[in-house]
This record gives structure tokens, C-alpha cells and sequence, in this order.
């Protein structure tokens, strides 16, 4: 048989070899293009892992499988797996994510094939010898060129440090730097579930607040170091004191502590906070080779489903504490629902509020009583004498009176910003006085808790200097009580300011039971006697000896004196007759603005 004029064994010969020759440049050609698709693969992979060599993240190359197709050396260190031994096996075999919340194990790698966009987030990394490292995770997809098959590129970065020094920010966050205790943003919150809880399933919880009553006197007098290391030793003895695995110790503020006695019954609870009082009792702080007695003023304050918020429940202890202290501290004060003592403190609190806003506002105004001289002849003269009160405004322009507001200002510690504003503005004001013969004077009340703070006379002395004025205007009252309380400090102030040419008046006299040993020992120009004497003087005899006696000590220590509470003729004359130099009430003149009597004395 022939096909095309050839025999059948040579045609399929020459057919096969025409196959041949029409296929082998198509096999030659998809071979050379294998071999430059997997030259170009590799030049890829040559350039990823040359950058992945030297980045911080520990980076893995999985297929969709799961296949570990390439770790870097930061992999390599963590995973304690080199790449040749790494290569070909499945992930899991080396590392597992672990999610931080749930602790279960991540399903990274199902979650990147099912979005084209770079997964990121936290979890924790365990592979050989580590558990639960903290890490950072990114998942981006990955494909060669020419290729349809992705991989995945996980890179992982060691967050230890970063979640330490997260721990310590937390830790800074919540506690006091100072003593290590809780502070007072982290107590409320602990303060907020423990009323939950006595709210909703009746638990017993009791509140203390733990004031210390000397803090103050340490500060100024022995200075700030020895006040911070007091309130560390407190500190570590009120730690001794409660139990750590149920009560809760926080400082929440200068001197104040906060302990919560939590699932405790009031009588537990109230023996706990009397074996604390009496442990900070007999504590003496030693400093500079000098032993302080150091006492604490103690809110007890068990919490009540109708007590409401923690900051409810703080104002309660507050307002406790406070009425400790005006007993004298060193003490508990238990707080009971309709507490009147407690109502009283309230009383003074709304007055806190109204004095911040008085003094935003600018509703204070001074007003000046004259002090005249009793002498019949003199009497006619124009007033040169005064003492500068202060008075509060309403929102209707209406005078309150001094009784309401000044002992609120005295309870919240309020008086020495009265007093720098009298100062200052009295000073102010005084700038306008052109008259010089005779020169008017005026008296300027200070309290207790001015002369205590160190910064007050040398305010007093800058504000003089600044003011340009005569010092010989100016006349400061301070009381008995508060002259006796601190007669040292008295002295200096007295002196410092006497030595520039002011005048001093010893206020209420007459009142103290050792008025005449301290009179020696203090040197004041002026004695004012205390208005409940002066009052009775025309119907008590015992008043009007006492006033007689005044003044003749007065006199013969070379003092003027004064009397207040001058309310009519008949008192002025019995004055007049006993020889007491000056009067000041109603009787002689009410209170003038002060505007008005500047006027008077500008020429």
C-alpha cells in the first residue's frame, strides 16, 4: 500500500517527523517559559526575603495551605526554627496566635483569605519555649507575578516592653506616686461597684475617711519634706492595719485616706477604725531629733442603699470628718441618715458655693465704722478713725450680713483669701488719700488662719510697697484668741509690721481667761473691749467693773482703748466717765461706704 507515492512505513515516518518539527519549537518555547517564570518567581522571592532580612518584625511566608514557604532571621530567633527546617511544614507545627480576650486560638490565616485587605491586630504568641508573648500581628496577601496561587506574609512584632511600660502608665494612672496607695479616681471606681452592690444584693460595706489633724502645722513649720515623709509613714501603718484580700486603702487627697471595709458588719467594721485611731494616737513623728503627736479625724460612714453616688458618699464623710474636727479631733464621728450636725455642715457647704461664686463675681464691698474718740470736745471733731468690715452682695444688691457667711469661711479655710482681698483693695482704694494732718487710720480685722500661713506677712509687706502708701494708715486687729493660740507668731507679726510705722489692736479683750499675762508680752497700741461687756454696762455691775479694770490696765501700760457695741447716749456717758478713749457702734455712726469716707480724706 502506498500514501502519496511513498510507502506506509515511510509516510507515518515522514508525518511523525513533521509532528516533530511543528511541536518541538512549542515544547522549547513553554519550557523556556517555565524556566523564566520560575527565574522570575525566584528573583522575586530573592528580593522579598533580602528585604525581609534586616526588619524588626518576625515575618512567615505561608501558602493557602498553611505551608511555611520562607521565615527571616527575626522568625528564625523567635520561633527557634531555622528556614531550611522551617520550609514545608505547616505553620501551626511552629507558632499559634492566641486571641488575648478569649485565650483561644486565632484563625489568622482564614480571616486574611477571606478579605484582599492587610488583617492587623494583638494576640499572643506561643511557640517553643514561649507562651503568651505579647505581639503585634499584620496578614497581607502575597502572589508572584505570573502566578494565581497567593501566599500570605505574616509579620509579627514583640510588644513586651511596649506592654510593660502600658502596664506601669496603667499602674501610674491609678495609683498615688507618693505612696504607692490608690488614688482617689481609682478608689471611686472600687466606691461605685461597692454601692452597687449594697443596692442591688444588700451587701454590708463600710466607708472611712481618715483625716489627719496635724498635717497642716507640719507642713509650715518643719516644710514640705517632712510633711511627705509623714504621710508615708501613715500611710505604711494604715496599711498594717486593714487586710489587703478584702479591704480596700486609697490616699485621696493631701492628707486624706480612704478605706473601704468591704463585706464587713458596722460593729467589725467600727472596731477596725477604733484600733486605727487609737494606732495613729500614740504614733510620734520624728523629725530633727523632735517628737510630734500626730492624730486623725475619722468619718465612719456605712453605706446605706439611699446614699446614692460615690461623690455623695464622700460629701457625707466629708461634712463627718469636719464635725469631728470641730471637736477637737482625734476622733470618730458616725454618720446616721438626718445627722443635724451633718445638716449644719451642709449649711456651710451651700455657703462654700455661694463665697467661690461672690468672689468670681466681685460681690464683695468694704465698708469703714468710724472709731471716734469719746472726749466731749473731740467727739465734735470729723471721724479719722475706722475699722474696714466686709460685706457680701445677694443677686438683688441686698447686704448680707457678716454672721452668715464669715463662719463658713472659717469652717472651709477660707479666710485668708478674705483677708488678701481686704488688703488689697483697702490698699488700692487708701492710694487716694491726699489728706496727711491729721492722717486717718484704718483697722483691718485678720484671722487666725492668715497668721498661721507663712506667705501672709510677706504678702501684707508687698502689697504696702506696692501701694505707695503711709503705714501709719494702717491698723491691724487681731483677737485675743487668736493671739493667745500663737503668741510667738503674733509677736513677729506685730514687730515686722510695727517697725514700718503701723499700729496694732487687740481685738475682743476681755474674753480669754489669761487676757492680762498675754497683754504683757504683746506689743498693741489699741485694746477694743468686747462688745458683750460693753452692752450690759448701764444694767451690770460686773460688766461695768470689768470694763473699769480694762482700762486702767490699759492706761498703765501706755494702750488706748476702745469700745465696741456703743449703742446710745447713756453708754457713751458712763464711758466718758470711766475715761475709755474711744467708742465704735451704731451710737456714734453705722458703717459708711468705704467710697464715701476716701472721699472725706481727699483734699
Amino acid at each position: 500500500m502506498e500514501l502519496l507515492g511513498l510507502p506506509v512505513q515511510s509516510s507515518v515516518l515522514v508525518y511523525g517527523l513533521l509532528a516533530v518539527a511543528l511541536l518541538l519549537p512549542l515544547a522549547v518555547w513553554f519550557i523556556s517559559r517555565q524556566r523564566s517564570r520560575a527565574r522570575l518567581q525566584w528573583a522575586q522571592y530573592s528580593v522579598l526575603s533580602y528585604v525581609l532580612t534586616d526588619t524588626l518584625e518576625a515575618a512567615v511566608l505561608v501558602d493557602a495551605r498553611g505551608i511555611v514557604d520562607f521565615v527571616n532571621p527575626a522568625a528564625e530567633k523567635i520561633l527557634k526554627y531555622k528556614l531550611r527546617s522551617a520550609r514545608g511544614k505547616h505553620f501551626s507545627e511552629l507558632f499559634t496566635l492566641v486571641n488575648p480576650v478569649t485565650l483561644e486560638s486565632m484563625v489568622w490565616l482564614n480571616a486574611a483569605q477571606g478579605d484582599v485587605r492587610p488583617q492587623s491586630g494583638h494576640a499572643l504568641l506561643n511557640a517553643s519555649g514561649i507562651n503568651a508573648l505579647q505581639v503585634s500581628y499584620t496578614v497581607r496577601p502575597f502572589v508572584y507575578t505570573d502566578t494565581q496561587q497567593p501566599l500570605y506574609l505574616l509579620l509579627l512584632r514583640d510588644q513586651t516592653e511596649l506592654y510593660a511600660l502600658q502596664l506601669r502608665l496603667d499602674h501610674l494612672e491609678m495609683h498615688d506616686q507618693q505612696t504607692m496607695l490608690l488614688n482617689s479616681k481609682s478608689f471611686e471606681s472600687r466606691l461605685k461597684v461597692a454601692i452597687d452592690q449594697v443596692r442591688q444584693h444588700g451587701v454590708k460595706h463600710v466607708f472611712c475617711l481618715v483625716s489627719m489633724d496635724q498635717f497642716k502645722l507640719v507642713n509650715d513649720t518643719l516644710g514640705h519634706s517632712a510633711g511627705d515623709v509623714l504621710i508615708e509613714r501613715i500611710s505604711r501603718i494604715l496599711k498594717e492595719e486593714v487586710d489587703p484580700r478584702r479591704d480596700v486603702l486609697a490616699r485621696l487627697g493631701g492628707d486624706e485616706f480612704g478605706i473601704l471595709f468591704q463585706e464587713s458588719e458596722p460593729a467589725v467594721a467600727a472596731r477596725a477604725t477604733e484600733q486605727i485611731r487609737q494606732r495613729l494616737e500614740s504614733y510620734e513623728f520624728e523629725w530633727n531629733k523632735t517628737r510630734h503627736q500626730v492624730t486623725a479625724s475619722i468619718a465612719f460612714v456605712p453605706l446605706y442603699k439611699t446614699l446614692g453616688t460615690p461623690n455623695r458618699v464622700l460629701s457625707v464623710a466629708d461634712a463627718a470628718c469636719r464635725v469631728a474636727k470641730d471637736k477637737g479631733g482625734n476622733r470618730i464621728h458616725i454618720y446616721k441618715p438626718n445627722d443635724q450636725e451633718i445638716l449644719k455642715h451642709r449649711g456651710n457647704m451651700v455657703w462654700l458655693g455661694r463665697l467661690k461664686k461672690a468672689f468670681e463675681g466681685g460681690n464683695f464691698r468694704l465698708v469703714a465704722q468710724p472709731i471716734h474718740l469719746l472726749e466731749p470736745q473731740a467727739f465734735k471733731r470729723p471721724f479719722t478713725h475706722y475699722e474696714v468690715l466686709i460685706r457680701l452682695y445677694d443677686e438683688n444688691n441686698q447686704p448680707i450680713s457678716p454672721d452668715e457667711f464669715i463662719p463658713a469661711a472659717e469652717y472651709y479655710s477660707m479666710m485668708p483669701r478674705l483677708d488678701r482681698w481686704v488688703v488689697r483693695n483697702l490698699l488700692q482704694a487708701l492710694q487716694e488719700i491726699t489728706q496727711k494732718v491729721p492722717r486717718p487710720v484704718f483697722a483691718i480685722n485678720l484671722s487666725g488662719q492668715s497668721l498661721d500661713e507663712p506667705d501672709f506677712l510677706p504678702f501684707v509687706l508687698e502689697e504696702i510697697r506696692q501701694a505707695g502708701i503711709s503705714p501709719a494708715m494702717l491698723c491691724f486687729e487681731i483677737t485675743e484668741r487668736v493671739a493667745i493660740h500663737n503668741v510667738e507668731l503674733a509677736q513677729k507679726f506685730i514687730e515686722t509690721l510695727k517697725g514700718l510705722g503701723c499700729s496694732f489692736s487687740l481685738d475682743d479683750f476681755g474674753t480669754g481667761v489669761s487676757s492680762f499675762s498675754y497683754l504683757k508680752t504683746l506689743a498693741v497700741d489699741y485694746l477694743k473691749i468686747d462688745g458683750s461687756f460693753i452692752k450690759d454696762i448701764a444694767t451690770d455691775s460686773i460688766a461695768e467693773a470689768m470694763v473699769r479694770s480694762v482700762n486702767q490696765v490699759g492706761h498703765l501700760m501706755g494702750i488706748q482703748v476702745i469700745a465696741e457695741y456703743v449703742e446710745n447716749e447713756q453708754i457713751i456717758g458712763i464711758l466718758r466717765d470711766i475715761g475709755v478713749d474711744y467708742g465704735q457702734g451704731y451710737g456714734i455712726s453705722k458703717p459708711l461706704p468705704l467710697a464715701e469716707v476716701i472721699q472725706r480724706h481727699t483734699l
